[in-house]
């Protein structure tokens, strides 16, 4: 009788550990898409609007690093008040912010933001003065992934997505 109850008790942690290594579900893309673009739509309207950039991050380890980056460059510099950052998808999204003043990057932040569609402010300690560009990068999705859109706000004209 012991002999049976053990191996339903190997068995059952068997198959939980299995279901736990499951692969999750791709999350409905155009529906991610379409949520992103809204959110940048309505961003681009508004006062202070420097730019907007938007990617999709697969789970950890999925892309190769050029795909996890978007830069902005800027004709001329521009002030930097804030970064507001949106993941529409699975799980959580982990950005990091940098801007370049000169020939120097400066400033890295980087927030974990829950997938749940709302903008989510990246605090900076102050304002970054004289910035030529802004770079946002994701260090990975947990969950089945996410577009993700950054929101760069300030003074000066936006800026154009660096090549």
């Amino acid at each position: 009788m012991r002999i049976r109850y053990a191996v339903l008790t190997v068995l059952g942690l068997l198959v939980t550990g299995l279901a736990g290594c499951a692969p999750q579900a791709e999350p409905d893309w155009p529906a991610a898409e379409a949520a992103a673009q809204e959110f940048e739509d309505v961003a681009s309207s508004q006062d202070g609007f420097l730019g907007s950039a938007s990617f999709r991050s697969d789970r950890e380890g999925a892309q190769s690093p050029e795909e996890l980056e978007v830069v902005l460059s800027y004709a001329s510099d521009v002030l930097v008040e804030g970064v507001t950052i949106a993941c529409f998808g699975d799980g959580t999204a982990r950005l990091g912010f940098a801007v370049r003043v000169g020939s120097s990057w400066l400033g890295v932040e980087s927030a974990e933001i829950e997938c749940d569609g709302d903008g989510h402010a990246i605090d900076l300690d102050e304002p970054f003065e004289e910035v030529n560009a802004v770079s946002i990068s994701s260090a990975g999705a947990e969950g089945a992934g996410a577009m993700l859109v950054a929101i760069v706000s300030g003074v000066g004209s936006p800026g154009e997505l660096a090549s």
